[in-house]
């Protein structure tokens, strides 16, 4: 029943897709359905799904939509356009752009005017114009255990004048469009990576009330992380903040045109930042406990646990579908949402050593080797690169 919560399609009804237009075809009209995507989806300019209703989207291991070609033509950049769309769910999946290039290009998703959409265990790579922006309207999203990253260096030259255009996630597109986004844009992004090459945006907000909670910061080349602009009200709880430049600029207010000067936002139990309340004008502090219960862990535990599990990590069969509760604003069937769902075991130590086998304190430039034990016993070693 969409109004309450995110449901999406109960996996009900079930088809595999192998193109667009059969991709296109199964998000039409307002029954429930399950769609998994099989196989990599091209596409050659961003594609329009409008007034969906009830859907879940799987994506199969392997999978992806992609539109990989660099171009400056604007109609040719993007993949996925989601308008007036109600009670959607979005699992596993991979998009794969073309590069930043700075030319009011189109993102590899964009969401406008949505209702109750979860995004959860996706990697967002390359994003021309963005990786994944919300505005005009949209209200009551979820982002969980998603990756942000950029692998291929940015295009210059572009008619927008930036040079490095690796700007990840906008929400809210103009400080003049409070018609449409004020009092939406309500959001909760969990478990949330932003990964090497994000520069900027992750997210920039404007008017909503964003509650970032055990997300991951490790950018090398963040000019800034969270972008608090007019009006938003954000609230970053037990976040981490990795590399030099994420604990150098963890977030930074853009409230600052004439006029538009309103902003709120609350750092609390963060690594590699302070806690801190700043705001401008008379709004009261967002407070995400008041609107809806859940769990979450220390911010020390989050670089092992999101560096492990965010991303299109989840091994989706058509037999087994992966669904479970989102978290986020209006959730009002359930009582306490487990954020930690991917790693129900409680983690009991992690410990970091060099490639030569020293134990250190936080990780090293270069390999470091990471065991983590859990409450049930199991013990996990990994290998993790740091530039």
């Amino acid at each position: 029943m969409v109004g309450g919560s995110t449901t999406g399609s109960n996996d009900k009804n079930a088809v595999t897709v192998t193109n667009i237009n059969d991709f296109v075809s199964a998000m039409s009209g307002t029954s429930a359905k399950t769609i998994y995507v099989k196989g990599t989806i091209t596409v050659t300019g961003q594609v329009t799904v409008q007034g969906a209703q009830n859907k879940t989207v799987y994506g199969l291991q392997g999978s992806s939509f992609a539109n990989t070609t660099h171009t400056s033509d604007v109609s040719k950049t993007g993949i996925l356009f989601l308008k007036n769309c109600k009670n959607i769910i979005l699992r596993n999946l991979t998009f794969k752009g073309a590069g930043a290039y700075d030319i009011d290009g189109k993102d590899n998703l964009t969401v406008q005017n949505c209702q109750y959409l979860w995004v959860d265990h996706c990697d967002f790579q390359d994003g021309v114009d963005g990786n994944f922006d919300c505005n005009n309207g949209s209200d009551n999203i979820t982002v969980t255990w998603c990756r942000f990253r950029y692998l291929k260096a940015p295009y210059s030259g572009g008619s927008g004048g930036s040079n490095d255009h690796r700007f990840s996630d906008l929400w809210g597109g103009s400080d003049k469009n409070e018609a449409k986004d004020g009092g939406k844009l309500r959001t909760t992004f969990a478990n949330c990576w932003w990964d090497e090459g994000c520069k900027e945006r992750m997210p920039r907000v404007r008017f909503g009330q964003v509650h970032i909670l055990n997300c991951l910061y490790s950018s090398s080349v963040a000019n800034y992380c969270v972008g608090a602009a007019y009006r938003s009200n954000i609230y970053v709880e037990k976040t981490a903040f990795t590399s030099d430049k994420a604990k150098k600029t963890p977030w930074k207010c853009y409230a600052t045109s004439s006029g538009y000067t309103d902003y709120n936002i609350t750092v609390t139990g963060c690594q590699g930042a302070s806690d801190q309340q700043k705001k401008s004008g008379s709004i009261s502090y967002f407070v995400p406990s008041k609107y809806y219960s859940y769990t979450s862990y220390d911010a020390s535990k989050v670089q092992s646990v999101v560096s492990t599990y965010a991303g299109a990590t989840l091994n989706i069969s058509q037999s087994n579908g992966a669904r479970s509760a989102s978290l986020g604003f209006d959730d009002d069937d359930v009582t306490d949402i487990d954020v930690t769902s991917a790693v129900r075991n409680e983690i009991v130590s992690t410990h970091i050593f060099t490639s030569n086998g020293a134990e250190v304190t936080s990780y090293q430039k270069g390999l470091n080797i990471v065991k983590t034990t859990y409450a049930n016993g199991k013990t996990e070693v990994r290998k993790i690169m740091v530039k």
